[in-house]
């Protein structure tokens, strides 16, 4: 695996990805800006009024930013490879599978380890941890009705009764833009 390989958002090991990547943005803009800090510290007589000093500053929004993604993240895990395997294997071919899913509401953190879409249905497994199944299944239900009247949303926390669902799919027309549409809000939900 190389050291700085891109995850996208939905893919399997997205979490580790994005931690890694916003612990290192954080130190980077941490580090840019007290070098620069220093510079001007060291440039203007020892005085921190100048525009370096402005210019440290502003590292400060970037580097924020890096860090509050990492604090969200930092809890969470993927699931083990063994789970996701067994569920590509049981994924229906016109289904699309997304993985590693932490999404925020205003009032809660919650983490889904595995979504599929396809078929006029959305499926999702939580992850392990304890979470308010209810609140997953309204907020995930209303969102995606905006996009796919017809969606059925299921979300289950058991992995035996999401893969029986899993495989017992059966093949249905539905609309491709609306399909589309679908994927694409999940996605975006996604930290």
């Amino acid at each position: 695996m190389k050291l700085f390989s891109k995850k996208n958002r939905g893919e399997y090991g997205y979490i580790h990805n994005k931690k890694r990547n916003s612990l290192f943005g954080t130190l980077l803009m941490t580090l840019c800006g007290v070098i620069i800090f220093v510079a001007g510290f060291v440039l203007n007589d020892m005085s921190n009024k100048n525009i370096f000093t402005v210019l440290a500053m502003l590292f400060v929004l970037p580097g924020a930013k890096f860090l509050v993604a990492f604090i969200v993240v930092f809890p969470h895990r993927s699931a083990p490879r063994e789970l996701y395997e067994k569920v590509k294997d049981v994924l229906p071919e016109q289904m699309t599978l997304f993985s590693d899913m932490v999404i925020t509401s205003s009032e809660k953190i919650m983490q889904l380890d595995f979504v599929t879409v396809g078929n006029g249905q959305v499926l999702g497994l939580v992850s392990g941890e304890k979470q308010d199944l209810p609140y997953i299944r309204g907020y995930l239900t209303k969102g995606v009705r905006n996009w796919g009247s017809d969606y059925k949303i299921k979300i289950f926390d058991s992995e035996k009764k999401f893969l029986t669902e899993l495989s017992n799919v059966k093949p249905e027309e539905t609309d491709r833009e609306e399909e589309e549409k679908v994927r694409s809000y999940l996605l975006s939900l996604i930290i």
